[in-house]
């Protein structure tokens, strides 16, 4: 018993410096600095990737998702990109903006009514020219919601939103 609240008194002394370190600026763990989650407004997971590995370029080439690789990685304005070839690549670094999900990754129909919704990135549209992806869960698929509404007035308001929430 001793030594059980021994281990859990230690447990809570380095939490505790863990906690000192965080409230003084410091880090103990260097990638907690790099840590590239909420960079200009992107949906991103924590390692920084956009798209969760999909090719931005695969959903225009061949109207689906496709997993990228980290060989052919290519960074725009600090996001990261996986894509599926050197070709791909090419096609991304010459032209991002053509490529870049709308909304910064965020859910389309959930920036049409004013909030940020996660996505699933297999759940997509490309909309006039522009790669909008949706929610869906169990509950939820946003796209079929964006299907049944007014497509133009739907991404007037998500652009609308989007230029509010972007920063």
């Amino acid at each position: 018993m001793k030594r059980l609240i021994s281990t859990a008194c230690g447990l809570c002394a380095v939490v505790a410096l863990l906690t000192a370190s965080a409230l003084a600026g410091e880090s103990t763990d260097k990638s907690m600095n790099e840590s590239r989650a909420y960079l200009h407004s992107y949906n991103l997971p924590s390692s920084g990737v956009a798209l969760e590995g999909y090719c931005p370029v695969a959903y225009f080439a061949v109207n689906k998702p496709v997993k990228g690789i980290v060989e052919h990685a290519s960074t725009h304005n600090g996001v990261t990109y996986y894509l599926v070839s050197a070709d791909a690549k090419k096609a991304f670094e010459a032209s991002p903006e053509k490529y870049l999900p709308a909304f910064g990754g965020w859910c389309a129909f959930g920036m049409a009514v004013q909030d940020k919704f996660p996505v699933d990135p297999t759940n997509f549209r490309i909309v006039d020219g522009r790669l909008m992806l949706f929610l869906k869960n169990k509950n939820i698929d946003a796209r079929e919601l964006w299907n049944k509404g007014d497509a133009t007035e739907l991404a007037a308001n998500a652009s609308a939103h989007w230029s509010k929430v972007s920063g």
